[in-house]
């Protein structure tokens, strides 16, 4: 969904980056580091060998160099004067550690392309970014050190800790035969929930309960697609779009396309052969053939069915849990004219529908390993962290550049070593909605993300009737999207993908192929050109076309993780 998705990918990075574990009690933590730049915390490469020794903020005395490589987006910026060789936040890094950053080159696009020529001619700095694709070459080729007792020596107890907040997996698929060869560019898993949005306003006027079943929901869709919508166009149920966004809808089947889950044997298979996918795509058919969803969905793109979600035409979707800032229909001239509400999605039976994530990482930083001072990596890391649960004014400079404080434009690519928080919307959907229950604004700490949330919701609340503050409270507000994704997390109603690992030699060659061949048979099934039963022919096909083989790999990297 395009036109609106930048906007909540832009509030979601924010989330991410700045995040603030207000529950442990600490506003801003100030002095957190300051020890940091005292004379009796100063480090030298030698503390590697000594772990009670180690500093994880000590400052080098003299300061050390270290060498990088960049890629430069296309909207990367920088206070007057300064650039990605010399800048405040460079200077922040050997003021505060000692480390002098170098960039050996930087480059605007094809940063893959020239890393590739880099690694080709072993040309390479003390660290850098690497996508997951190349990783596997680094490390066959012994180019890469392996940090395993580094990591355990020089990473800081809140760094260990913030790396392994979805229970260590994202950290697990940098562990390769047993060793630590990278730290994983981390990110939110829990993001990934499902969400069922529904209009409250015609429940009411329908008398529907709400979805707490997949009968409760097929019963909203049955109603919906019969309303009057007063001249404006035939009615439907659920919304579709040649996108197929159905993962929810297949999760209340207990069924995880694309992704691979375990079978009865222990080994791995591809989620969409499950025979059951059958019973539920026949679901899909008995709805379209019953008029419930719109006959052309297979030709619409997600903004064709947003019009018709405006146009009243359609209140029941499956979507994720930024998804009221599609409905900007929703909101006229300072009036609630849309009542969606938000639940999880529901289930065929007693067992709850969990929502398919995955702790595939794309990039990944490695060390040189020729890096004379390979600790100092780790060290960048850990004042990334700090500065992530403990920021101040001093340090916010990593993000907001000379200003210290927020001007609505990101510095933070400047840094050369950024991870991203796993939880930061989960905790956000437990201290959000306390905070407005308590009026205990210390709860939400200084992140800029929850805050900014919290004064939109408060707004709202307080009269302020806008659709950039509703949209606020279906995410962040009490019962919102957050809230559910909390209480989701706390019941560890999450299933990972079990690979997590590089593409496979076939998958490469082979598996956009299949995923066009599927779409476009659950397109004809749910639309009736095809029958039900011609999904057992796909299965068949797919694994004659190189299925099998990716399967083959697929489990062989499996038990090579074992």
């Amino acid at each position: 969904m395009k036109r609106y998705a930048k906007s909540g990918l832009a509030a979601l990075l924010a989330a991410m980056l700045l995040t603030v574990t207000a529950c442990s009690g600490n506003k801003e933590a100030a002095n957190s580091s300051e020890s940091s730049a005292s004379p009796s915390a100063s480090a030298t490469s030698s503390e590697a060998a000594s772990p009670e020794a180690f500093d994880p903020l000590g400052k080098y005395d003299p300061p050390i160099e270290l060498t990088t490589v960049r890629s430069i987006g296309a909207e990367q910026v920088y206070d007057p004067g300064e650039n990605i060789d010399k800048n405040i936040i460079y200077d922040y890094y050997e003021q505060k550690l000692g480390i002098k950053i170098k960039n050996k080159w930087t480059v605007n696009n094809e940063y893959n392309s020239k890393l590739k020529i880099a690694i080709a001619s072993n040309d390479l700095p003390d660290f850098y970014k690497v996508s997951a694709a190349d990783l596997p070459t680094l490390i066959e080729n012994d180019m890469i050190m392996d940090i395993t007792e580094l990591w355990d020596k020089a990473a800081s107890e809140d760094t260990k800790s913030e790396m392994t907040k979805d229970g260590g997996r994202q950290m697990k698929t940098a562990t390769i035969g047993g060793k630590l060869m990278a730290i994983p560019v981390t990110n939110g898993p829990y993001n990934n929930m499902n969400y069922v949005w529904v209009r409250k306003d015609w429940l009411k006027e329908l008398n529907l309960p709400e979805p707490k079943t997949m009968k409760d929901l097929l019963a909203i869709s049955e109603a919906f697609s019969k309303r009057d919508t007063g001249g404006k166009g035939k009615a439907y149920g659920l919304s579709l779009s040649k996108s197929l966004n159905l993962s929810g809808y297949f999760a209340g089947y207990h069924l995880y396309p694309g992704r691979w889950v375990k079978d009865a044997s222990g080994n791995l298979m591809y989620g969409s052969l499950d025979p059951n996918m059958k019973a539920a795509l026949q679901q899909l058919q008995d709805l379209f053939k019953a008029g419930q969803i719109d006959p052309e969905f297979g030709v619409k793109d997600d903004n064709k069915e947003l019009e018709m979600i405006a146009n009243d035409r359609v209140g029941l979707l499956y979507g994720a849990f930024w998804h009221s800032a599609a409905f900007d229909s929703a909101v006229k001239d300072g009036k609630l004219v849309q009542d969606w509400g938000v639940y999880p999605a529901p289930s065929v039976d007693d067992a709850p529908a969990l929502s398919a994530t995955t702790a595939a990482v794309s990039d990944y930083y490695v060390i040189n390993k020729n890096a004379k001072n390979p600790e100092a990596v780790i060290k960048l890391l850990n004042l990334w962290i700090d500065y992530s649960l403990h920021p101040n004014e001093e340090k916010n400079v990593l993000v907001f550049g000379q200003a210290h404080k927020d001007t609505g434009k990101f510095f933070w690519e400047i840094n050369p070593l950024v991870v991203f928080s796993q939880d930061a919307i989960v905790q956000s959907g437990d201290l959000i909605p306390r905070a407005l229950q308590t009026g205990d604004t210390s709860l939400l700490g200084v992140d800029v993300d929850r805050n900014s949330r919290y004064e939109a919701v408060k707004k709202y609340l307080d009269g302020e009737v806008s659709f950039a503050n509703w949209l606020q409270v279906m995410i962040a507000g009490e019962g919102g999207s957050m809230s559910l994704m909390y209480d989701a997390y706390k019941k560890d109603l999450f299933l990972f993908d079990e690979f997590y690992g590089a593409p496979t030699p076939t998958m490469g060659d082979k598996m956009s192929v299949l995923k066009a061949k599927e779409d476009e048979v659950r397109t004809k099934i749910i639309m009736g050109a095809s029958s039900v039963d011609e999904y057992d022919n796909f299965i068949a096909e797919w694994k004659k076309l190189g299925g099998d083989q990716i399967t083959a790999e697929v489990n062989e990297w499996y038990k090579a993780q074992q």
